[in-house]
């Protein structure tokens, strides 16, 4: 796997192609022809793959020799900024490793604009022939060094467990397509099984409520008879109920439920219905072990799995405790089992189910037995396959909860931890793990120490996608007496963004968090800080849509210290002021538009707002349809707005329907585009606008305010 190209064009005949373009417009003949070579060559890094950017050689309109510099990542100019600064720093030329604005008005910086770098300087060069030339060679010496650099990207392919990583990143904030493209690529690549592949594919659907498009994927039929993790067994079970029965449930329409149980969903769901119940195991689900009591009276084990809390149940549980009785827990069992009974019972469940509880549970059971035992259970079968299974994926031992894994992180030999921390998130219950204060505070203290082991900060920094998914599962999410775990977990992203570059977009969602429960002065502060190291100093046009949702966070709720809150938004925002040249049509809009409600306008730091770029969305976006579906209604008000400025002809509609209605129904209907804003947008109205949305498009926005409206539309029509 080679490494992946980081010249300005997307490929290598965009990049020749802009190449072909600036050679028209540059020119730095003045200076003669050993001059004009040296620049010619620097100009091909326009198309080197190996070189991270671009260096442009141009003669402005007063005669001066510049280089314009360009990078298309932030990555990318991490890279080349210090190899730059080295160099050519400041003894040579202007560079000294901050970002600029490319010059206004110079053909060559137009053309080269049109790229959308993400990060762009302008280096100045003293004048005299001495001095430009030393500049040039520098400049070549900085080609040269990173050409002999060694390639780690071919040398370390990027791992699965990252691309899973990334997956789980885009689920946690509704990127629907984002994650698909990782699911694809895992696919393409033979990443994982065929198996392995269709559960993430489960998870997708179901992460969007797409439930009638997991009955209906092919193969759905071997899903449910595969050994499964419980979550995936949940989610499959909760798929049947919302096509099968809900609006029959809803309806209160017994007759149907109950018939309908019987002819097309028992045969489906009975492979599934097995105990223990999942953790995750949604209301659906286990309306559909009710029913299967129903069905199946002697099924002793859901019996007792259903007795206690039934509130889930609804109008199901007046009638099994009429057909049934009162449901009760059976008496518990007198019979005394051997510890040889208990590691084979064990080991049958490892076989059944996939799940990192059932691993623990066999691992302490067969730490119980004698030599001779161990060797039977080893050797006989059925048990001997879930042995070996364990052997492979337990070699260290398996944590029960996220405390534990925290421990392990530092032990080299528990190189699964990614794995099982995917596992981890359905199976480890957030309520039973760290609604006691004093377990909130046990979990801090792991996660900190974690920190100071090289090997498990490094696998806690590529888990926190997974632990920000296992804190959403809470039905109380986001929980007050959590606010040290999402505070601790913020800060870890922000580290790591200082380490890697990476910023994971579920880092938004903790900062949400914060904001929303409500913290003191002092923890508002560290708030601002860990959102300034996660921006950086001179974040990129790959970070604004980032920026700006944390801007209108921070002006939808309330503030401890309205002074910090008014001096971080003001500082933000003032940063993007040098990117506004490269940003595009939709982006700008969305910038003076926050601006505008702050009470400043982009003019007083010298920012032309009137240039227009090289954009085609405003084209594309004329006499569209546009649907919006927010129960955040001041946020599609604005995109409305926004749009309707970009794309006077574009009609926008906007809902906040609590349920089914004539309207939405036609907007679904009729709708070239239909945005719905995921994180304020999950229940019935959504699954009425999928179900008559057929085939057509329709986008999710992955926070509440207008800015991701404006991005989920962009990203579409840019793709």
């Amino acid at each position: 796997m080679g490494r992946a190209p980081e010249m300005i064009g997307s490929d290598i005949a965009d990049a020749q192609s802009v190449l072909s373009d600036l050679e028209t417009v540059s020119t730095t003949s003045t200076f003669g022809p050993d001059v004009e070579d040296v620049c010619r060559q620097l100009r091909t890094t326009i198309v080197d793959a190996a070189f991270p950017g671009a260096l442009v050689p141009i003669t402005n309109s007063a005669g001066r020799l510049q280089i314009l510099v360009a990078a298309t990542t932030m990555m990318a100019w991490r890279r080349l900024a210090p190899v730059l600064k080295a160099f050519a720093g400041p003894t040579l030329t202007s560079f000294s490793g901050i970002t600029a604005p490319l010059p206004p008005g110079e053909p060559t910086a137009q053309r080269l604009a049109q790229t959308q770098p993400a990060a762009t300087c302008v280096i100045q060069i003293p004048q005299d022939r001495k001095s430009v030339l030393s500049a040039l060679r520098a400049l070549m010496r900085v080609r040269e060094t990173i050409a002999r650099a060694p390639d780690l990207q071919s040398a370390v392919p990027e791992p699965t467990s990252w691309l899973l990583a990334r997956f789980q990143d885009n689920l946690n904030v509704g990127r629907r397509n984002a994650a698909t493209v990782i699911l694809e690529r895992l696919k393409d690549e033979l990443r994982l099984d065929a198996l392995n592949t269709k559960f993430l594919e489960v998870q997708l659907l179901a992460a969007f409520g797409d439930w009638a498009a997991i009955v209906s994927l092919a193969g759905f039929s071997s899903l449910r008879l595969a050994r499964r993790p419980p979550a995936i067994s949940a989610l499959l079970l909760e798929a049947l109920y919302r096509t099968h029965l809900a609006d029959f449930f809803d309806a209160g329409d017994s007759a149907s439920v109950h018939n309908t149980y019987r002819a097309t969903v028992h045969d489906l769901a009975q492979p599934m219905l097995s105990v223990p119940l999942p953790s995750t195991l949604t209301p659906g689900g286990l309306k559909l072990y009710a029913l299967e009591m129903v069905v199946s009276p002697s099924r002793s084990d859901i019996q007792e799995a259903l007795a206690g809390d039934q509130s889930s149940l609804g109008w199901l549980a007046g009638e099994l405790e009429t057909h049934l009785g009162a449901i009760a827990p059976l008496a518990t069992s007198t019979l005394t089992t051997s510890p040889l009974d208990d590691a084979r019972a064990a080991l049958v469940q490892v076989d059944a189910v996939e799940a990192v509880d059932n691993v623990a549970a066999a691992l302490a059971a067969l730490e119980k037995l004698a030599p001779a035992e161990l060797a039977l259970v080893r050797d006989a079968e059925p048990f001997s396959a879930a042995f070996r299974l364990i052997e492979a994926d337990a070699p260290a031992g398996v944590p029960s909860s996220w405390i534990e894994w925290l421990e392990k992180t530092a032990d080299p030999s528990f190189t699964n931890a990614l794995e099982i921390a995917r596992h981890g998130k359905d199976e480890w219950s957030v309520q039973s793990s760290a609604r006691d204060p004093s377990q909130v505070a046990a979990f801090v203290t792991a996660l900190n120490r974690a920190q100071d082991d090289p090997l498990a900060s490094e696998r806690t920094a590529q888990a926190l996608p997974f632990l920000v998914a296992w804190l959403q599962q809470d039905a109380a999410f986001p929980a007050p007496v959590l606010a040290p775990i999402y505070a601790n977990l913020l800060t870890l992203f922000a580290l790591n963004s200082t380490r890697s570059g990476t910023v994971y977009e579920s880092s938004q969602v903790l900062v949400e968090a914060l904001l929303t429960v409500g913290i003191n002065e002092a923890d508002y502060a560290s708030l601002i800080a860990d959102i300034n190291e996660l921006a950086g100093q001179a974040f990129g046009t790959d970070m604004i849509y980032w920026v700006l949702d944390t801007i209108e966070s921070f002006m939808r709720a309330s503030a401890p210290d309205a002074k910090s809150r008014e001096a971080f938004l003001h500082s933000i925002l003032a940063r993007t002021a040098p990117l506004y040249g490269r940003l595009s049509i939709i982006q700008r809009i969305a910038v003076k538009r926050l601006a505008s409600e702050l009470g400043w306008s982009l003019d007083t730091l010298g920012t032309n707002v009137e240039s227009v770029p090289v954009d085609d969305v405003s084209q594309k976006l004329k006499g569209l349809r546009i649907a919006i579906y927010s129960l955040t209604e001041t946020s599609s008000r604005q995109a409305k707005n926004a749009i309707e400025e970009m794309a006077p002809t574009a009609n926008v509609d906007c809902a906040a329907d609590h349920g089914g209605s004539v309207r939405l129904k036609a907007l679904a209907e009729n709708a070239d585009i239909f945005v719905v804003s995921w994180l304020s947008a999950k229940h019935a109205a959504t699954e009425f606008i999928r179900e008559h949305r057929g085939d057509r498009i329709l986008l999710y926005s992955q926070g509440r305010g207008f800015s991701s409206i404006l991005r989920a539309i962009e990203e579409h029509l840019k793709s």
